[in-house]
């Protein structure tokens, strides 16, 4: 995908149009989860993925259909058009605000942040890929996704790393430092990121305008949340992909059991906030009839996985339908299971789209088109050989292989 896809702006996918939905700080009203559900199914293939940066995609569209989509999802408060729209690269703590561990609920912060980027002047001149995590220093640590700033919350204010720098900043500052950082970056060229910025004078303009100062980068580890939490209920989706259906069921059931919202989870997971505890284990069995993953084999396995074929022009290997075919199996047979936490990824070619992090198991798609190759314990695009060539390998031999 060279080209940062927007609700206007498409890109253009071996399966047709897509579109990706950024919802701030992942959050969507259930209105606005059914709109984007109708756009998907009466526009495109009805096919939703949900990214590991807690963005909505809706695949098979006309490549036409920008306008018309940006239009309706608009109408339902689900997105907004023009230059900013493919700029608020935002991620937050899906359970900010919720989790009691967590130092500061960066929601307030990101919801700032979202519309003085929407507002800015300079917006249309920044990079699509330039990215925030917020972190309020919770339990699940989406500090630790790869962005070009990161601002972790302590007792005192934030941490701000980016560019293999870090500074501090009073609360009342913080998202002053983030705009001016975005703004740097913008003012150098539309593909400038934060690691192309010019550091020292960038940290002696922070230190004199924002009375920043230095400050050690924090390293923080994702541990995704799932099931019952924190008067929520965290629903895995498979491989993160939805269809239509699914994303109405979610929308009815933040409806009747929850707060009327849902929020989207960078680790293929969506929250319910607000589901009474007595509802939230019906609500997870309920999940599980549809085509959820359930929550007992989503803690065992993780599996990370592009579009694969037909979807994208690169691929030669089915990666996503196999991946869903290994969650269903796994759910069908819980037998099959690793015995411990286990991770597979499936990339159909060496780019590996869907994930950067090592993995238990780690499946991509041959270089000549035939079959995968199959490291252990690797990180995608390793220069380790691989340790043996696959063809054709069913869900059942694959998950013989994490054992």
């Amino acid at each position: 995908m060279a080209d940062c896809p927007g609700v206007a702006h498409l890109a253009a996918m071996a399966d047709g149009g897509l579109a990706r939905i950024r919802a701030p700080g992942g959050a969507l009203t259930a209105n606005a989860a059914r709109a984007i559900a109708d756009a998907a199914s009466e526009l495109g293939s009805g096919i939703i993925d949900l990214t590991n940066r807690a963005n909505l995609q809706i695949r098979g569209l006309p490549l036409d259909a920008g306008p018309a989509l940006a239009a309706r999802l608009a109408a339902a408060g689900a997105a907004m058009d023009g230059p900013a729209d493919r700029r608020r690269n935002i991620l937050l703590d899906p359970l900010s605000g919720l989790d009691p561990a967590e130092i500061h609920d960066c929601r307030p912060l990101g919801t700032a942040l979202d519309g003085a980027m929407s507002r800015a002047p300079w917006i249309g001149a920044l990079s699509p890929k330039f990215s925030f995590a917020l972190d309020g220093g919770g339990s699940s640590g989406v500090g630790a996704i790869a962005s070009d700033v990161v601002a972790l919350a302590d007792e005192a204010g934030f941490t701000i790393a980016f560019a293999g720098t870090a500074v501090h900043a009073r609360p009342d500052v913080a998202m002053d430092v983030l705009l001016r950082i975005a703004e740097t970056a913008a003012a150098r060229g539309p593909g400038v990121r934060a690691v192309d910025l010019p550091v020292l004078p960038l940290l002696e303009e922070l230190a004199r305008r924002f009375g920043v100062r230095p400050a050690a980068a924090v390293a923080r580890r994702l541990s995704p949340g799932l099931g019952a939490l924190y008067g929520a209920v965290v629903i895995p989706v498979p491989v993160g992909r939805l269809d239509s259906a699914m994303l109405r069921w979610l929308a009815d059931a933040a409806d009747r059991n929850g707060c009327g919202g849902l929020i989207l989870a960078p680790w293929s997971a969506v929250v319910l906030p607000g589901v009474a505890p007595e509802a939230a284990d019906h609500l997870l069995f309920a999940s599980e009839t549809i085509g959820f993953t359930p929550v007992a084999v989503a803690g065992r396995l993780t599996v990370a996985a592009c579009a694969g074929a037909p979807s994208c022009e690169r691929a030669r290997e089915p990666a996503k339908a196999l991946a869903a075919a290994i969650l269903a199996l796994a759910a069908q047979d819980r037998s099959l299971l690793p015995d411990r936490p286990t991770s597979l990824h499936l990339s159909a070619c060496p780019k590996s789209c869907a994930s950067s992090a090592a993995a238990d198991l780690l499946l991509v798609g041959a270089s000549d088109g035939q079959g995968w190759d199959m490291r252990r314990d690797a990180r995608p695009r390793s220069p380790a050989p691989p340790e043996r060539r696959l063809d054709a390998p069913s869900p059942r031999d694959i998950l013989a292989l994490l054992d």
